[in-house]
């Protein structure tokens, strides 16, 4: 079983344009809402292509239905900690001409630390089943830094496999708790550790700093330039497919659960790495915050090749 820990829940407005004019009028072609955060988003991409998982986490009072509605539409199990307040929306601009996504994201509602400890008590008893825990995205105002870091240490001690998709504070704090693998992309690699990285070499040498702290897998995600994955010893590159891009939003969420897939079932770091990749085009072709379906990652598995980089060291 596969957990996935989402605290900042919410609602994606996705909006598409043709040409997207900074400081000028923009007429919308089309546009969707979509039930969203990070860990929400894993665990439908991981239900889709046959896998099993579970979200825990935060929901609100007001409109926190329409999560669980959404959930139990797709057959996702759940055990949510619900607060007062409202949903976050967050307003994703696509611009179908460029490719290019613009996010207006909302904080979210402030959390109370007492909260907070509710959550943990769930996941406490949730570990007796869970395999790998998947801890991503954003947290609300009041929840500290540190927060991903207290999971995972308390994971640790079930030796459940910690999987985290964070960037900046969350990341660097998380990594103390020695997680099995991060997940971040290439803009949030270099401004969480400080580096530029201009080749696949200069990656897997940050890379490789960081699994000395005690991290065993770093994936990389490098947008239409396709991801990078990283260990001690192994170093993989994926360059992805040319296809018609119809939405952005969610494609890293669906890559974390094709290589969630991959390590439920004891695949190589290959093989991670093609599962990963495949879920995110699957993704990728659908619009709005839409995961990869079980038909899109089986169209788009056979088309991914990755090829392992010798003389990395």
């Amino acid at each position: 079983m596969v957990t996935t820990i989402t605290l900042n829940p919410c609602i994606d407005k996705t909006v598409t344009v043709n040409g997207f004019t900074y400081g000028g009028t923009n007429y919308v072609e089309d546009y969707r809402y979509d039930i969203s955060g990070k860990g929400i988003n894993v665990s439908i991409a991981l239900k889709n292509i046959g896998g099993n998982s579970r979200c825990l986490g935060l929901n609100y009072t007001s409109d926190g239905s329409i999560v669980t509605d959404f959930l139990n539409s797709k057959n996702v199990s759940y055990d949510f900690v619900n607060v007062n307040g409202h949903l976050r929306t967050n307003i994703k601009i696509f611009d179908k001409k460029t490719s290019v996504m613009s996010e207006l994201n909302e904080r979210g509602e402030v959390v109370d630390l007492k909260i907070i400890e509710q959550v943990l008590d769930k996941i406490k008893k949730s570990l007796s089943d869970t395999t790998l825990i998947v801890l991503t995205g954003s947290v609300p105002p009041g929840v500290p830094d540190d927060i991903y870091k207290i999971i995972a240490e308390i994971a640790s001690v079930q030796k459940v496999k910690v999987i985290i998709d964070a960037h900046d504070k969350l990341l660097l704090e998380a990594i103390k708790a020695h997680p099995y693998l991060i997940k971040p992309n290439k803009d949030e690699f270099e401004e969480t550790f400080g580096e530029k990285v201009y080749t696949k070499l200069d990656i897997i040498r940050v890379a490789r700093k960081v699994i000395a702290q005690g991290v065993s897998i770093v994936c990389v995600s490098l947008g239409k330039d396709g991801a990078m994955l990283v260990t001690q010893d192994e170093a993989f590159y994926c360059s992805g497919v040319n296809i018609e891009v119809k939405g952005v939003q969610g494609a890293g969420d669906s890559l974390v659960a094709g290589m969630c897939y991959a390590i439920e079932h004891n695949l190589s770091h290959a093989e991670m790495l093609r599962y990963g990749v495949a879920a995110a085009h699957g993704s990728l072709i659908l619009e709005g915050t839409q995961m990869c379906t079980r038909a899109t990652f089986e169209q788009m598995l056979p088309l991914i090749n990755v090829e392992e980089i010798k003389n990395d060291k």
